[in-house]
């Protein structure tokens, strides 16, 4: 599966803070992860994302729609099944919040 969509929640009064329906994404091919702020009224706005232990360099993030979206391109350039944590920051007010870690496992076998 190329491309795969996860809704992201995020209140800074809750815990946890950010929410993701789903924490692992699995890729067995080159696309993209495509993060959705929700709901879709929420007034915070996506910034960056930085995929962990990017050894191959394969991983890049684009923010497109104003920060109601986040995209992490995946050139998938492994030959083995190898599970990436990445975190994802978000701004709200002046202020930015950094999530923990949920997983992109690319999966060649898949």
């Amino acid at each position: 599966m190329p491309d795969q969509t996860v809704r992201v929640r995020f209140d800074p009064r809750a815990t946890p803070k950010f929410t993701f329906d789903c924490e692992t994404v699995r890729l067995t091919a080159a696309g993209k992860v495509i993060l959705q702020r929700r709901p879709r009224s929420a007034t915070w706005t996506f910034l960056v994302a930085k995929v962990k232990r990017d050894k191959l360099k394969q991983f890049s993030s684009t923010v497109p729609g104003n920060g109601r979206s986040l995209h992490i391109n995946d050139e998938f350039k492994d030959r083995k099944t190898t599970s990436y944590s990445y975190n994802v920051t978000v701004k709200l007010g002046r202020r930015t919040y950094t999530s923990p870690d949920p997983v992109i496992v690319n999966d060649p076998g898949g």
